[in-house]
C-alpha cells in the first residue's frame, strides 16, 4: 500500500501533465489574440487557473486523501500503463494540433474564397452598371438615329440653281442713253448671273507707270479677272493718259454698257456720254452720277506700315481740333461767311488750332482751298483728337480725299463739314461710324458738339476709322479690292469662297494608318454617340454679308464662309411650329434634370458636332494616350492631327482605333500658326483646339461644348490668363497667377469657331503671324487679341481648372524655356502696336452647369456629376 505522499505526487504529476497541455492551449490562444484586450483576458484566465491548481495541491498536502491515492494507484497499476497513458495523451494532443491546423487552413481557404467571391460580385456589379450604361447609350443612339432618319425621309424643299442668263454671242452697237444712268437702265444683268460668279475682263495696259502697274497687279490677284471677254460680267479699263478715248475700247459696243472706267490721276480724262460707270479720284470736267459713278480714295504708291500708325490712346489728345489750309477767294456769300466763322474758332485756351492763312505748298487757283506746309501745324494735327476735313464746293475732290486720308493716318477723328463731294467708296464704307458728318452751317456750334462727345464714343470713332483705313485706304491693292467689292455688292452676286490651305494627308488608302484596338469606358452617359454629322455649310450665300457688318470685318466680308458665329437663329418656339429640322429639345421640350439632359443637346441651335484639332511635333507616346481617351466621346466628328515635324511618324507607330476617323496632316513647315489654318477637313463649326499633352475628362469636354454653343463668338475653354499692368516699366505684362479676373483663354484647351481660323490665317495682320514664327510662341495670345478685337467681348472660362501639368512630358514643352514669359510680355506690347489699342477684355465669371452644387431630390440627377 502506497503512502499518501506518493499518491499526491502521482496525482500532482497528472495535473502537471494536464496543465502542460492546457498551458500549450493558452499559449496558442496568446499568439492568436492580437489585440491588447484579448491578451488581457488570457492573462486573467491564467492567473485564476494557477490559483486553483495551487489551492488544490495545498489542500491535498494538508489533508491527503488515501482513497484518491489508492484509486490512482489502481488505475496506474504499473509503470508501463502509466507511460502508455502519457503517450496516448501526447498522440491525442498532436492529433488535436493537426486538426486545429487543418481547421485554420480551411478557415483561411474559406476566407480567401469569400474575398474572391466578394471581388467577383463587385466586378459583376460594375460590369452590370457598365452594361446598363451601354444599353442606355445604345437606346439614346437608336432614338437619335430614328429621329435623324425621320428627318432625312421627310421631303424638305431643296434649293435648285436658277437657269443661267447667257449674254448674246453677237455684239451689236447700242445707242447712248438719253437720260441720267441708273443700274436698272444702263447695266446689262444678263451678263451677270448669280450662279456664274463675279467675272471681270481687264483691258491690256501699255504703260509703265508704277501706280497703274500696281493697280493692274492688285486686280489680277483678286481672283475675279478672266481672259475670256465673251463670258464676263464687267469690262474694266484703267485710264493711262489724259487723251484717253473710251469709245476706242474693243468691246465698247457703242454705249459702253457693263464697262467701268478707272482714273487714278488728278488730270481727269473727258468722260463721254455712255452707259459706263466711272470711278475716279478727281472730278473736274464731269459731275458724277450718284449711285452709279464711284468716288475713289486717294491712291499712293507706298503702303503704310502698321508700325507707322499711331496708337489710339490717349483717347483725348492735347489738341481738341485742328485744320491747316490756305483759304480761297470766294464770291459765294455762304462760303464767305463760313470762312469767317471758321477762322474765329481758333482758341489756345480750348486747344483749337485753325490755320487758314498759311503758305500754300504749290500754286493753286484763287477760288479753291490749297494745301499748306507748316511743321508746327502738322505737329498740331498729329496731337489733335479731331481734324476738320472740308467737303465744300471750293475744296477740290482730290484734295478732299487726300485730307480725309491724312486725318485717318494720323489717328484722329475726321470732322467732315459739308456734303459737296461723294465720300470715297461710300456704298461700301460706313463713314458715319468713323467720322462726324456735319453741314457747313454747324461751324459755329462745332466746339460745343465736340466737347460733349464722350471718350467711349471717341474711341469707337477711332476704331472704325482705323479699320476703314486698314481695309480700304492703306495701300493701292486695298483700294482696288474695295472697288471690286463695291461693284460686286451692287449687282448682288455672292462673293467667292474664302481660301483654303493645301493639306497633305500622311495616311491614305494606299498607305493605311496602322491602328490598335482600345477601350475606354466613360463614367457617365453624356449624350448619343452618333455617326459623323458635318455642320450645314454655305446656307446663306446671299445674306452672309448682313451678319458681317461692322468696322472690324472690312475685307473679311468680301469672301464667302461656310458659316459664321453670327448666323441668325430661330426663336425657341419655332421648332414646335413648323421648323423642327435638326433640333433636339431636352425631353421633347418638357425639360428635365440630368437623365433627360444627357439624352439631347437642347439649346437654341440645331444638333451639331465638334472637331478636335491637335498640334504636335514629336511626342508620339503622349499623343497616343491622349487619342485613346477620346473613344466613345459623344458629339465628336473627327480628330485632326497637325503634324508639325518635318519627319514623318515612325513606321512602327500605331494609332488607337476610336469611334471616329483620325486624320494626320503634314505641315509644310514647323509653325505654331498651323494650329489655326482653316483646313477643309474641318467640317464643323465648333473646334476643340488641344495641345498634345492635355488630358480632359469626357464630362469636361461635353460641358465646355455645350457652353460654347451659347457663346459661339467667344473662345470658351479651361486655362485662364490675363494681362497685368506693370507700373514699374509702364507697360502690360502676361500673367499666369491665380486671379479673380482674366482676359485670355489658352488655346491649348479651348473651343472656338472655324470662322476665326480664316480671319487669323488670311485677314489678320501678317506681322502678327511673323512674330509668332519668330518667337515660336504667342499664337494663343494672337487668337485672343483677334477674337476680342472682332467682338469686343472677353473669353469664357469653364470649370475650375487653372493649369495643366504634364508629369510625363519632361523638358519638351515650349513653356519650360526661360524666355517663354519674356516673349509673351513682348507679344502683348507688339500686338497692341499693330491693333492701335489693346483689345483684350476682362471677365470675372466662370461657367458651371446649372445644377452644380444644388441639392436635388432623390428621384432627380444633376446635369453633370463633377462640373
Amino acid at each position: 500500500m502506497q503512502s499518501p505522499a506518493t499518491g499526491i505526487a502521482f496525482e500532482s504529476f497528472c495535473w502537471i501533465s494536464r496543465g502542460k497541455d492546457l498551458l500549450g492551449l493558452i499559449m496558442n490562444c496568446w499568439r492568436m489574440c492580437g489585440g491588447w484586450r484579448s491578451r488581457t483576458i488570457v492573462i486573467i484566465f491564467l492567473i485564476v487557473f494557477l490559483f486553483i491548481i495551487s489551492t488544490f495541491v495545498g489542500m491535498n498536502v494538508q489533508e491527503p486523501s488515501i482513497e484518491v491515492s489508492l484509486n490512482t494507484f489502481n488505475q496506474l497499476a504499473n509503470k508501463d500503463d502509466f507511460f502508455h497513458h502519457v503517450e496516448d495523451m501526447q498522440r491525442l494532443r498532436k492529433s488535436i494540433i493537426v486538426e486545429l491546423g487543418n481547421l485554420e487552413s480551411e478557415r483561411n481557404r474559406l476566407r480567401s474564397s469569400v474575398e474572391s467571391l466578394s471581388r467577383q460580385s463587385t466586378d459583376y456589379n460594375n460590369e452590370l452598371k457598365t452594361l446598363e450604361r451601354n444599353l442606355l447609350q445604345i437606346k439614346f443612339n437608336i432614338q437619335n438615329a430614328l429621329v435623324s432618319q425621320d428627318e432625312a425621309l421627310k421631303e424638305y424643299s431643296s434649293i435648285k440653281l436658277p437657269l443661267r442668263l447667257l449674254p448674246q454671242s453677237e455684239r451689236t452697237n447700242h445707242a447712248s442713253p438719253t437720260g441720267e444712268c441708273r443700274l436698272q437702265t444702263c447695266f446689262d444683268y444678263s451678263r451677270c448671273s448669280v450662279t456664274s460668279g463675279f467675272s471681270i475682263y481687264l483691258y491690256p495696259l501699255v504703260t509703265d507707270n508704277n501706280l497703274l502697274l500696281l493697280w493692274k497687279s492688285a486686280l489680277l490677284n483678286s481672283g475675279y479677272i478672266t481672259d475670256n471677254p465673251d463670258a464676263v460680267c464687267i469690262y474694266l479699263a484703267l485710264v493711262e493718259r489724259e487723251d484717253f478715248q473710251a469709245q476706242e475700247l474693243k468691246y465698247w459696243s457703242g454705249d459702253g454698257r457693263n464697262h467701268v472706267i478707272v482714273s487714278v490721276f488728278p488730270n481727269s480724262y473727258t468722260v463721254p456720254k455712255s452707259r459706263a460707270m466711272h470711278a475716279q479720284v478727281i472730278w473736274r470736267k464731269y459731275s458724277p452720277v450718284t449711285g452709279f459713278d464711284i468716288m475713289l480714295p486717294y491712291s499712293h504708291l507706298e503702303e503704310v506700315k502698321f508700325h507707322d500708325l499711331p496708337l489710339m490712346l490717349p483717347v483725348r489728345r492735347p489738341n481738341l481740333l485742328s485744320f491747316l489750309g490756305k483759304s480761297p477767294s470766294v464770291t459765294n456769300e455762304q462760303e464767305k461767311n463760313f470762312i469767317a466763322a471758321f477762322r474765329l474758332l481758333t482758341s489756345p485756351d480750348l486747344s483749337i488750332n485753325i490755320e487758314v492763312d498759311c503758305q500754300a505748298i504749290q500754286p493753286c487757283t484763287t477760288n479753291q482751298w490749297c494745301l499748306c506746309s507748316s511743321e508746327d501745324m502738322v505737329e498740331n494735327e498729329i496731337n489733335s483728337t479731331f481734324i476738320v476735313v472740308l467737303n465744300a464746293r471750293s475744296m477740290p475732290s482730290d484734295q478732299f480725299s487726300y485730307r480725309l486720308y491724312q486725318a485717318l493716318v494720323k489717328g484722329a477723328v475726321p470732322v467732315i463739314l459739308g456734303d459737296e463731294h461723294t465720300l470715297p467708296l461710300d456704298e461700301l464704307i460706313p463713314w458715319h461710324t468713323a467720322a462726324l458728318l456735319l453741314p457747313l452751317q454747324r461751324v459755329t456750334e462745332l466746339v460745343y458738339i465736340l466737347r460733349n462727345i464722350l471718350e467711349p464714343d471717341i474711341i469707337e470713332f477711332k476704331k472704325q476709322g482705323r479699320a476703314i483705313f486698314e481695309n480700304y485706304l492703306m495701300s493701292t491693292p486695298r483700294i482696288a479690292e474695295g472697288l471690286l467689292e463695291l461693284l460686286r455688292q451692287r449687282i448682288n452676286i455672292p462673293p467667292t469662297e474664302a481660301p483654303l490651305p493645301e493639306s497633305e494627308h500622311i495616311y491614305t488608302e494606299s498607305n493605311p494608318m496602322p491602328m490598335f484596338e482600345t477601350r475606354v469606358e466613360p463614367n457617365d452617359v453624356l449624350g448619343p454617340v452618333e455617326d459623323q454629322y458635318p455642320s450645314a455649310a454655305y446656307q446663306r450665300n446671299f445674306t452672309s454679308g448682313r451678319s458681317l457688318v461692322g468696322f472690324f470685318f472690312g475685307r473679311a466680308a468680301t469672301r464667302l464662309y461656310p458659316h459664321t458665329p453670327w448666323d441668325p437663329i430661330l426663336p425657341t418656339d419655332a421648332k414646335f411650329h413648323g421648323s423642327p429640322y435638326g433640333f433636339r429639345p431636352i425631353n421633347g421640350g418638357a425639360g428635365g434634370s440630368g437623365k433627360e439632359f444627357s439624352q439631347a443637346l437642347g439649346g437654341n441651335h440645331p444638333r451639331e458636332q465638334f472637331t478636335i484639332v491637335i498640334l504636335t511635333y514629336d511626342r508620339a507616346d503622349l499623343l497616343q494616350q491622349q487619342l485613346a481617351q477620346f473613344n466613345g466621346l459623344p458629339y465628336l466628328n473627327k480628330v485632326l492631327i497637325v503634324w508639325n515635324n518635318p519627319n514623318y511618324p515612325p513606321a512602327t507607330f500605331q494609332w488607337p482605333h476610336i469611334h471616329v476617323p483620325i486624320q494626320v496632316l503634314k505641315s509644310a513647315r514647323n509653325s505654331l500658326n498651323n494650329r489655326f489654318l482653316p483646313y477643309k477637313e474641318i467640317e464643323t463649326e465648333a473646334i476643340l483646339s488641344l495641345d498634345d499633352d492635355m488630358y480632359l475628362r469626357h464630362d469636361e469636354i461635353i460641358f465646355a461644348f455645350r457652353v460654347w454653343r451659347e457663346y459661339r463668338d467667344r473662345i470658351v475653354g479651361f486655362p485662364g490668363r490675363y494681362h497685368a499692368w506693370n507700373e514699374r516699366d509702364n507697360k502690360w505684362n502676361y500673367n499666369s497667377n491665380h486671379s479673380c479676373e482674366l482676359s485670355l483663354i489658352l488655346t491649348g484647351a479651348a473651343f472656338l469657331h472655324k470662322y476665326y481660323l480664316y480671319q487669323y490665317s488670311y485677314f489678320m495682320a501678317r506681322a502678327i503671324r511673323d512674330k509668332v514664327d519668330e518667337f515660336m510662341n504667342c499664337e494663343d495670345i494672337a487668337m485672343n487679341f483677334l477674337v476680342s478685337h472682332l467682338t469686343g467681348k472677353p473669353p469664357v472660362k469653364t470649370t475650375s481648372r487653372w493649369t495643366f501639368r504634364c508629369s510625363t512630358c519632361g523638358e519638351a514643352s515650349l513653356w519650360t524655356d526661360e524666355s517663354h514669359f519674356r516673349e509673351r510680355h513682348e507679344c502683348i506690347q507688339y500686338f497692341t502696336q499693330i491693333y492701335g489699342y489693346l483689345p483684350l477684355m476682362y471677365t470675372q465669371l466662370r461657367t458651371d452647369s446649372v445644377l452644380f452644387k444644388t441639392r436635388v431630390p432623390q428621384n432627380k440627377t444633376k446635369c453633370f456629376s463633377l462640373v
